[in-house]
């Protein structure tokens, strides 16, 4: 395994002091990386011009691709998957800027890899790092893991089978790739991954969380916002644009791997969480829009949320 070409993908934009953190964290693996792209959906805060002044492209492990347009993380991903995989490597391992893998994380990942896995880390509140960033329900059950105690639950606390939080740090074969195609550009963000994910799924691919590979990331408060008296959350983002995308590829993912029950269930969602939980006719309307947009596959119009 230790002879396997490596390479990380990390998708910037407009963070690049987070971009550097993670940079750091990611030439101080246990396990040694053939290269690192980072993807750079044309930041506007100087990025490039900081990386240079700063070194970072003189270590020839680094590798900068700066796109001439912002394509969102799914066109990041999805370039940086494709431009890994024609280059050649055995393994991709993909994350956000703001993601930063603790040290041996790598090293632990691949100890569990084959060429038809798709494994991710536990996906840690950087600020909180014994609360899990985004809590994950195990599949087929009602149990949640909410932090590292909640693993001790579990019939193997070493490993969760059925699921990962993907692209942060998740890391698979180009075998996968072959097999399955990169990811989808046009969702722009949002549910990229969770697509992604599902096509690995479908093909067989194993997909699990290896608790003893730790990730750590920044916690979103604003996501799931809870409603019908706590039975449900919702992802009441400030952002018109992430709130287009998820609806109107949430639309899209259902109904392509789910069914028109799931659909409809999504609707009644979104709509009594915008009239009765959190009123707001503003959000309602941009919700109800991106589905419309999502159940006729169009995926033209975020561009109009883009600042």
């Amino acid at each position: 395994m230790n002879s396997s070409s490596i390479c990380a993908v990390i998708v910037t934009y407009n963070r690049k002091l987070l971009l550097v953190e993670c940079l750091k964290a990611l030439l101080n693996q246990s396990q040694s990386l053939n290269a690192v792209y980072i993807i750079n959906n044309a930041s506007t805060d100087g990025t490039e011009d900081y990386l240079k002044q700063q070194g970072w492209l003189d270590n020839e492990l680094i590798h900068l691709f700066s796109l001439s347009e912002n394509l969102g993380g799914a066109g990041g991903f999805s370039f940086g998957v494709e431009k890994a995989y024609q280059n050649g490597f055995d393994y991709i391992w993909l994350m956000d800027d703001d993601g930063c893998p603790a040290h041996d994380c790598l090293e632990i990942l691949l100890s569990h890899m084959d060429t038809n896995c798709y494994l991710g880390p536990l996906v840690l509140d950087k600020d909180n790092p014994n609360d899990l960033c985004f809590p994950m329900r195990i599949p087929n059950t009602l149990n949640l893991i909410n932090n590292i105690s909640d693993l001790k639950n579990l019939p193997d606390p070493n490993i969760i089978n059925g699921i990962v939080i993907p692209f942060n740090g998740i890391l698979f074969s180009c075998n996968l790739v072959k097999k399955i195609g990169i990811p989808k550009k046009e969702y722009f963000i949002w549910g990229d991954d969770f697509e992604y994910t599902k096509r690995a799924e479908i093909n067989d691919f194993k997909i699990a969380t290896i608790t003893k590979a730790r990730f750590y990331h920044p916690k979103e408060s604003s996501l799931g916002t809870p409603m019908l008296l706590g039975k449900l959350k919702f992802n009441d983002t400030p952002s018109n644009l992430k709130l287009y995308c998820m609806c109107r590829n949430s639309i899209v993912n259902h109904s392509i791997y789910n069914t028109k029950l799931h659909i409809l269930a999504f609707i009644f969602k979104v709509v009594w969480f915008y009239l009765f939980t959190k009123p707001n006719s503003k959000k309602l309307f941009i919700s109800l829009r991106a589905i419309y947009h999502g159940l006729k596959k169009n995926f033209k119009h975020h561009k109009e949320y883009l600042k």
